[in-house]
């Protein structure tokens, strides 16, 4: 593939791999073909690892029932640059109901968390974006937030480095088995007690050896949908997704239970 069918993509990255619900994704083909149900799996590996992908219903049932679930959901008109008036988008969107940094809930006006009629707002998952991307109005209280929450752990903020807006002195962090100690994000999705927890591993980026940065960035002010999850925030995250039942089934981070992608 040439290098400019590979801009604006990942570090490292050698091509693309369509998975979106179209007629000519690769888990549509491969099921089609073999008459499998049209569900598939993919869990994106960390630095120095390997992912996987499964096509159909492949997963070992020890890890599967430890997967949450929530509805996939149709955004009713098309999130690409040019489309058919009429057209659905083929992207994945999830509920998202509310963000917590530390337990607590952040407070900013609900209704773009929604997908008005013009096919705006809403949180839709997204490789193709590095780093999770927040609209202006969400992303100000929840930097808010977490640098508070961080400084009640004794986390020294630092300046702003590259797209990142809060940063911290890598020396005030400490290390756990999961990452660094920092404080929990959840995305509350429909259900009781339904969240899918971002923990330190993915939620921090270390940009040089002094310095480690929130791993979320600004969407700006007027963006197409409100929250795009990143591919850093699902590094190590078992994703299932249901096309015949609508469902995402999430595992969170897999270092939890002691486990990687590649050895799924």
């Amino acid at each position: 593939m040439d290098k400019d069918s590979l801009e604006g993509l990942a570090s490292g990255a050698t091509g693309m791999l369509g998975l979106g619900r179209t007629a000519i994704s690769l888990h549509k083909q491969v099921s089609g073909s073999l008459k499998l149900p049209d569900i598939f799996s993919i869990c994106l590996p960390s630095s120095g690892t390997t992912g996987k992908l499964i096509v159909g219903p492949g997963l070992n049932p020890d890890i599967s029932k430890t997967l949450k679930s929530t509805p996939l959901i149709i955004n009713p008109v098309s999130t690409y640059p040019i489309y058919t008036e009429g057209d659905p988008s083929d992207e994945y969107f999830i509920d998202v109901r509310s963000i917590r940094v530390a337990g607590e809930q952040l407070s900013f006006k609900s209704s773009y968390l929604s997908i008005d009629k013009n096919g705006v707002g809403g949180t839709k998952i997204s490789t193709l974006q590095n780093f999770t991307a927040l609209h202006n109005s969400i992303y100000k209280p929840f930097a808010r937030a977490f640098v508070k929450a961080a400084a009640n752990m004794r986390i020294k903020s630092v300046a702003n480095a590259g797209p990142f807006r809060a940063c911290f002195s890598s020396d005030s962090i400490s290390k756990g088995p999961f990452g660094p100690r920092v404080p929990d994000v959840d995305l509350v999705l429909p259900g009781k007690d339904v969240y899918w927890r971002i923990i330190g591993s993915n939620s921090m980026v270390e940009v040089d050896g002094k310095t480690t940065c929130l791993g979320f960035v600004d969407g700006g002010s007027s963006p197409r949908t409100s929250i795009v999850i990143g591919a850093h925030q699902l590094e190590e995250n078992l994703l299932e997704l249901d096309l015949v039942a609508s469902q995402l089934r999430f595992s969170s981070s897999l270092l939890v239970q002691k486990k990687l992608c590649s050895a799924l």
